[in-house]
């Protein structure tokens, strides 16, 4: 599991506090994927995490999926919500302001990208 998140084995010779925010990302995660729970909860995963960690880390999410499992994540980064999930759910000043596909809320927002699907989602 440390492997499929670039993860150094050799780092678990120290002690947490020593490491940077995206080993302990990575450590974090590790634990949770190893955990083989049939639910995980994840909030902002790739945060902290280098774009090789980043890539790593998606697909052992897809890796999850097809596996029956289910994630459910909270994140700031449109593009990955629009590339790994099946449904999204845009909160905005304590209430579902969108739920449904990606591809959907592209859609209903008129728009090409996750971002612009986005801003017009909030706007009041």
């Amino acid at each position: 599991m440390l492997n499929s998140l670039d993860l150094d084995l050799g780092a678990l010779d120290k002690p947490v506090r020593a490491y940077s925010k995206g080993m302990t990302q990575k450590l974090g995660l590790a634990c949770c994927l190893i955990s083989g729970r049939d639910f995980l909860l994840l909030d902002e995963p790739t945060s902290g995490l280098d774009p090789r960690a980043r890539a790593l880390l998606k697909t052992r999410l897809r890796q999850v999926r097809e596996q029956g499992r289910t994630v459910l994540f909270t994140s700031h980064t449109l593009a990955d919500v629009g590339e790994l999930c099946d449904q999204l759910a845009v909160l905005h000043r304590g209430s579902v302001r969108f739920f449904g596909a990606p591809d959907r809320f592209k859609l209903h927002f008129k728009a090409t990208d996750m971002e612009t699907a986005y801003l017009a989602c909030i706007e009041d």
